[in-house]
């Protein structure tokens, strides 16, 4: 009787997950050529939304399988096109979603949206901001499959999913993003801007697709430019509830505390900035627990002393393996805290009458507005959640031992992003308009300039670098 039962258990899980599985296939190929006889019914790969009178933002997107490669080329090749043949500035933002989610639509009116509609969401936000008038506002949905199955059953392949994220950061998934850059700025070098953004998983991708690349960027540009100022590989990766080990994170820290000269770096100008929730478990606890196995003979002692890396001086490297960057404290660069409102905080009346203009969002977001177009240093607002046109305010404080870096990581209040998703929130949303502008803080390119000095035969030391916004 109890074998019946097992076997029973074992067939119906195993019909849920051959009848559930999402079929491995692209969702945005649709006007290119035949897609639809190899791939059955698909959504354009390209939009273009007004989201309130005479503001229009645009939406491209690019898909990979499961190893890596694009689905189509073509889908690449169109989005590079629509970016270039922009007649203003573009501000692009390019986004990859992370675990339970692809670049399908989900249906309307569910209770969790996908991560496809609260893109749209922020870039509706951003379409009518001031702050963007004079650019044109340009996401890039970067899908891959990262929901394997429907429903609840899906929580069982994050293990799957996590290598699937680790191999699909590979060269194509590099060339979009900096072709896609390269695109944005060729017209309007001086006023376009380029934000990364990566969640979970994702944020695993876009961490282990940039860091070499962007090693090789900074270095090869300071070549070419024998010491002057050249832009940066991108004004922002934000990296969300990363879901990728440690180490990684350790080591772009390590390389960027390599090429810097204490005082030429701007502390509140970050290249790179990782956010964590502190309620979230999926990274906190549940990471851990999977990285603990595989990991269980990977030890060994960093005898390092503190002038290169300030976090690993006798740490154990297994340490780095099986924890993200938003819960390893060794790493962490500051904290979030609730503040006092600064003595020029609107008050409620005034927020309701600046909050004039309509967008695509569900919920009102008025924090959002306040910190891109009056930024103040190291300190933003978001709504109260039951009123958004009440602010709480929040203060961004330099913790740890390498108050320099330009590679921010912190834990995030749950006030602001509640566990591990969703992550465009009108809450999140504000806080990632903040961080946008405190790295962007003037007109222009980000500016990075660093200078290579040989101090002995086969020996070369990076003497000064810079990051800064002129």
């Amino acid at each position: 009787m109890k074998l019946q039962i097992s076997n029973t258990l074992v067939v119906s899980v195993t019909g849920l997950f051959l009848f559930g599985c999402v079929e491995n296939k692209p969702y945005r190929l649709g006007g290119i050529d035949d897609s639809e006889k190899y791939y059955g019914r698909q959504l354009p790969p390209f939009e273009q939304t007004e989201a309130s009178a005479g503001r229009v933002y645009r939406l491209s997107f690019v898909e990979f399988d499961e190893r890596g490669d694009f689905w189509d080329r073509r889908q690449f090749g169109k989005a590079a096109r629509e970016i270039r043949q922009s007649s203003r500035p573009v501000l692009l933002v390019i986004y990859i979603h992370g675990w339970h989610h692809n670049a399908n639509d989900r249906k309307p009116g569910g209770k969790n949206p996908g991560d496809v509609e609260m893109f749209r969401c922020l870039l509706s936000q951003l379409a009518v901001s001031d702050s963007a008038s004079n650019m044109q506002v340009h996401g890039v949905y970067l899908g891959w499959r990262g929901r394997l199955v429907q429903g609840q059953l899906d929580y069982l392949t994050v293990w799957r999913r996590k290598a699937a994220a680790t191999r699909i950061a590979g060269t194509p998934v590099t060339e979009s993003i900096f072709e896609l850059i390269r695109q944005a700025r060729k017209n309007s070098p001086e006023a376009s801007k380029c934000v990364l953004v990566g969640h979970s998983l994702g944020a695993l991708v876009l961490e282990k697709a940039m860091a070499q690349a962007m090693t090789g960027s900074i270095l090869a540009q300071d070549v070419q430019k024998e010491g002057g100022t050249f832009n940066a590989p991108a004004d922002l990766v934000l990296l969300v509830n990363s879901a990728a080990e440690s180490i990684y994170a350790k080591e772009m820290r390590d390389m960027f505390e390599r090429i810097e000269q204490r005082g030429a770096v701007n502390p509140n100008q970050p290249l790179v900035i990782s956010i964590t929730s502190e309620s979230d478990t999926a990274t906190s606890r549940w990471f851990p627990i999977g990285t603990f196995f595989p990991n269980l003979f990977s030890h060994r002692q960093y005898h390092w002393d503190t002038h290169f890396d300030h976090a690993s001086n006798e740490v154990d490297q297994n340490e780095y393996l099986t924890t993200t960057p938003g819960h390893n404290k060794r790493l962490w660069s500051h904290r979030i805290d609730p503040s006092a409102p600064p003595s020029d905080a609107p008050p409620m009346q005034k927020v309701i009458e600046r909050e004039k203009r309509t967008t695509l969002c569900a919920e009102s977001n008025p924090a959002f507005e306040e910190n891109l177009q009056h930024p103040r240093p190291l300190m933003f607002a978001t709504g109260d959640h039951a009123n958004p046109y009440d602010y709480r305010w929040w203060q961004l404080t330099r913790y740890g031992p390498d108050p320099t870096t330009p590679y921010w990581i912190m834990h995030v209040p749950k006030e602001i992003i509640d566990g591990h998703a969703p992550i465009f929130t009108p809450q999140g949303r504000a806080m990632m308009a903040a961080l946008y502008r405190i790295t962007n803080s003037q007109p222009g390119p980000r500016q990075m300039q660093l200078r290579a000095e040989a101090t002995s035969a086969g020996e070369v030391e990076i003497k000064t670098a810079a990051v800064k916004s002129p």
